[in-house]
Protein backbone atom coordinates (compact mmCIF):
# COMPACT_ATOMS: atom_id res chain seq x y z
CA UNK A 1 0.00 0.00 0.00
CA UNK A 2 3.06 2.29 1.02
CA UNK A 3 4.71 1.70 -2.62
CA UNK A 4 1.37 2.40 -4.50
CA UNK A 5 0.45 5.65 -2.58
CA UNK A 6 4.05 6.96 -3.42
CA UNK A 7 3.65 6.16 -7.12
CA UNK A 8 0.64 7.75 -7.16
CA UNK A 9 2.14 10.58 -5.61
CA UNK A 10 5.15 10.41 -8.16
CA UNK A 11 3.03 10.71 -11.11
CA UNK A 12 0.62 13.58 -9.40
CA UNK A 13 4.09 15.60 -8.93
CA UNK A 14 5.57 15.13 -11.96
CA UNK A 15 2.48 15.84 -14.05
CA UNK A 16 2.26 19.22 -11.75
CA UNK A 17 5.40 20.06 -12.57
CA UNK A 18 5.00 19.61 -16.55
CA UNK A 19 2.14 21.50 -16.64
CA UNK A 20 2.70 24.13 -14.47
CA UNK A 21 6.07 25.02 -17.09
CA UNK A 22 5.08 27.09 -19.91
CA UNK A 23 6.15 25.61 -23.44
CA UNK A 24 8.41 27.86 -24.60
CA UNK A 25 9.20 28.21 -28.00
CA UNK A 26 11.54 30.93 -29.91
CA UNK A 27 9.14 34.06 -29.61
CA UNK A 28 6.84 32.93 -28.30
CA UNK A 29 4.88 34.87 -24.81
CA UNK A 30 6.06 32.79 -22.11
CA UNK A 31 9.98 33.05 -22.96
CA UNK A 32 10.03 36.83 -23.02
CA UNK A 33 11.50 38.67 -20.19
CA UNK A 34 9.33 41.27 -18.55
CA UNK A 35 9.88 45.26 -19.72
CA UNK A 36 10.43 45.75 -16.27
CA UNK A 37 13.01 43.35 -15.73
CA UNK A 38 15.27 44.67 -18.76
CA UNK A 39 14.52 48.06 -17.05
CA UNK A 40 15.87 46.87 -13.86
CA UNK A 41 19.12 45.11 -15.48
CA UNK A 42 19.57 48.24 -17.43
CA UNK A 43 19.83 50.50 -14.37
CA UNK A 44 21.70 47.96 -12.44
CA UNK A 45 24.71 47.80 -16.04
CA UNK A 46 24.19 51.46 -16.18
CA UNK A 47 24.88 52.23 -12.37
CA UNK A 48 27.73 50.28 -11.94
CA UNK A 49 28.99 52.10 -16.09
CA UNK A 50 29.12 55.13 -13.73
CA UNK A 51 30.38 54.44 -10.29
CA UNK A 52 33.64 53.06 -12.54
CA UNK A 53 33.72 55.50 -14.48
CA UNK A 54 34.20 58.00 -11.92
CA UNK A 55 36.90 55.64 -10.19
CA UNK A 56 38.74 55.77 -12.93
CA UNK A 57 38.48 59.90 -13.16
CA UNK A 58 39.17 59.74 -9.70
CA UNK A 59 42.66 57.18 -10.43
CA UNK A 60 43.61 59.52 -13.16
CA UNK A 61 43.18 63.00 -11.46
CA UNK A 62 45.15 62.05 -8.34
CA UNK A 63 48.20 60.93 -10.07
CA UNK A 64 48.24 63.12 -13.25
CA UNK A 65 45.74 66.74 -12.33
CA UNK A 66 47.86 69.75 -12.61
CA UNK A 67 45.80 71.58 -10.09
CA UNK A 68 42.15 72.64 -10.86
CA UNK A 69 43.74 73.89 -14.69
CA UNK A 70 42.77 70.29 -16.10
CA UNK A 71 39.08 70.50 -15.20
CA UNK A 72 38.49 73.11 -15.79
CA UNK A 73 39.37 73.20 -19.81
CA UNK A 74 37.75 69.98 -19.48
CA UNK A 75 34.36 71.60 -18.48
CA UNK A 76 32.35 72.10 -21.66
CA UNK A 77 33.95 70.67 -24.76
CA UNK A 78 32.71 66.95 -24.91
CA UNK A 79 32.18 65.33 -28.49
CA UNK A 80 28.59 64.40 -26.77
CA UNK A 81 27.44 68.46 -26.05
CA UNK A 82 25.62 68.69 -29.76
CA UNK A 83 23.33 66.52 -27.84
CA UNK A 84 20.34 68.69 -26.90
CA UNK A 85 20.13 67.44 -23.30
CA UNK A 86 17.91 68.45 -20.69
CA UNK A 87 19.19 70.29 -18.08
CA UNK A 88 18.23 69.19 -14.43
CA UNK A 89 15.67 66.79 -13.19
CA UNK A 90 12.71 69.25 -13.84
CA UNK A 91 13.66 69.17 -18.05
CA UNK A 92 14.23 65.58 -17.71
CA UNK A 93 10.71 64.19 -16.13
CA UNK A 94 9.19 66.84 -19.12
CA UNK A 95 10.68 64.37 -21.89
CA UNK A 96 8.67 61.54 -23.12
CA UNK A 97 9.72 57.96 -22.97
CA UNK A 98 10.61 57.55 -26.60
CA UNK A 99 12.87 60.74 -26.19
CA UNK A 100 14.44 59.54 -22.65
CA UNK A 101 15.69 56.27 -24.62
CA UNK A 102 16.53 57.64 -27.56
CA UNK A 103 18.86 59.94 -25.52
CA UNK A 104 20.45 57.15 -23.71
CA UNK A 105 20.86 55.61 -27.43
CA UNK A 106 22.35 58.64 -28.20
CA UNK A 107 24.73 58.85 -25.73
CA UNK A 108 26.15 54.92 -25.34
CA UNK A 109 26.62 54.86 -29.50
CA UNK A 110 28.83 57.96 -29.10
CA UNK A 111 31.13 56.50 -26.56
CA UNK A 112 31.69 52.80 -28.60
CA UNK A 113 34.67 54.86 -30.53
CA UNK A 114 36.41 57.19 -27.72
CA UNK A 115 36.09 53.92 -25.58
CA UNK A 116 38.02 51.63 -27.92
CA UNK A 117 40.51 54.68 -27.96
CA UNK A 118 41.13 54.45 -23.99
CA UNK A 119 41.06 50.73 -23.50
CA UNK A 120 44.43 50.81 -25.90
CA UNK A 121 45.89 54.21 -24.53
CA UNK A 122 45.26 54.21 -20.66
CA UNK A 123 48.06 53.79 -18.58
CA UNK A 124 48.76 50.06 -17.27
CA UNK A 125 47.04 51.49 -13.73
CA UNK A 126 43.47 52.08 -15.45
CA UNK A 127 44.00 50.08 -18.52
CA UNK A 128 41.66 47.02 -16.86
CA UNK A 129 38.75 49.07 -15.40
CA UNK A 130 38.35 50.70 -18.88
CA UNK A 131 38.34 47.74 -20.54
CA UNK A 132 35.32 46.62 -17.99
CA UNK A 133 33.61 49.90 -18.81
CA UNK A 134 34.00 49.87 -22.81
CA UNK A 135 32.80 45.75 -22.20
CA UNK A 136 29.58 47.21 -19.77
CA UNK A 137 28.82 49.25 -22.01
CA UNK A 138 28.35 47.49 -25.11
CA UNK A 139 26.31 44.95 -23.34
CA UNK A 140 23.78 48.37 -21.72
CA UNK A 141 23.60 48.67 -25.99
CA UNK A 142 22.11 45.39 -26.17
CA UNK A 143 19.91 46.15 -22.88
CA UNK A 144 19.04 49.38 -24.78
CA UNK A 145 18.39 48.03 -28.39
CA UNK A 146 15.86 45.24 -26.66
CA UNK A 147 13.60 47.76 -24.83
CA UNK A 148 13.19 49.34 -27.63
CA UNK A 149 11.68 46.46 -29.25
CA UNK A 150 9.61 45.67 -26.52
CA UNK A 151 8.47 49.37 -26.39
CA UNK A 152 7.78 49.38 -29.99
CA UNK A 153 10.31 52.03 -30.61
CA UNK A 154 12.37 53.14 -33.12
CA UNK A 155 16.01 54.08 -32.51
CA UNK A 156 17.91 56.49 -34.81
CA UNK A 157 20.98 55.65 -35.95
CA UNK A 158 22.43 59.03 -35.71
CA UNK A 159 24.60 59.95 -32.82
CA UNK A 160 27.54 62.47 -32.22
CA UNK A 161 30.53 61.29 -33.46
CA UNK A 162 33.55 61.47 -32.36
CA UNK A 163 36.18 63.15 -34.43
CA UNK A 164 39.67 62.32 -32.15
CA UNK A 165 41.42 63.61 -28.96
CA UNK A 166 41.46 66.72 -28.23
CA UNK A 167 44.92 68.80 -28.11
CA UNK A 168 47.40 68.32 -25.70
CA UNK A 169 48.48 71.30 -23.28
CA UNK A 170 52.31 71.90 -23.70
CA UNK A 171 53.71 71.89 -20.60
CA UNK A 172 54.09 69.41 -17.61
CA UNK A 173 51.73 66.40 -16.76
CA UNK A 174 49.22 68.40 -19.15
CA UNK A 175 50.17 66.08 -21.85
CA UNK A 176 47.62 63.74 -20.70
CA UNK A 177 44.82 66.14 -21.08
CA UNK A 178 43.26 64.13 -23.60
CA UNK A 179 42.93 61.17 -21.81
CA UNK A 180 42.23 63.39 -18.78
CA UNK A 181 39.31 65.23 -20.99
CA UNK A 182 37.80 62.01 -22.37
CA UNK A 183 37.38 60.61 -19.22
CA UNK A 184 35.90 63.61 -17.50
CA UNK A 185 33.14 63.48 -20.60
CA UNK A 186 32.61 60.09 -20.23
CA UNK A 187 32.24 60.56 -16.02
CA UNK A 188 29.25 63.68 -17.47
CA UNK A 189 27.74 61.30 -20.01
CA UNK A 190 27.63 57.98 -17.77
CA UNK A 191 25.73 60.23 -14.99
CA UNK A 192 23.12 60.98 -17.45
CA UNK A 193 22.22 57.58 -19.02
CA UNK A 194 22.09 56.12 -15.48
CA UNK A 195 19.85 59.10 -14.80
CA UNK A 196 17.54 58.70 -17.29
CA UNK A 197 17.20 55.57 -17.27
CA UNK A 198 15.95 55.50 -13.39
CA UNK A 199 13.65 57.86 -14.36
CA UNK A 200 12.16 56.33 -17.30
CA UNK A 201 11.41 52.95 -15.47
CA UNK A 202 9.80 55.11 -12.84
CA UNK A 203 7.44 56.81 -15.23
CA UNK A 204 6.72 53.39 -17.07
CA UNK A 205 5.74 51.80 -13.73
CA UNK A 206 4.35 54.35 -11.80
CA UNK A 207 2.33 57.26 -12.11
CA UNK A 208 3.90 60.24 -9.90
CA UNK A 209 7.44 60.06 -11.32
Amino acid sequence: KLLFVFLVLNMYMTKKVVFSSPICTPGSLQCQVLLSDLLDRAIRLSHYIHSLSTEIFEDIDHQYSDGRQLIIKAMNNCHTSTLNTPEGKEQTLQLHHEDLLSLVNKLLRSWSQPLQYLSMGAPNNIMQKVKEAEEHTRILQGGIDRISGRMLTELEDFHPEWVGPVDALPQGDAYLFPLYHLLHCFRRDSHKIDSYLKILRCRMLHSNC
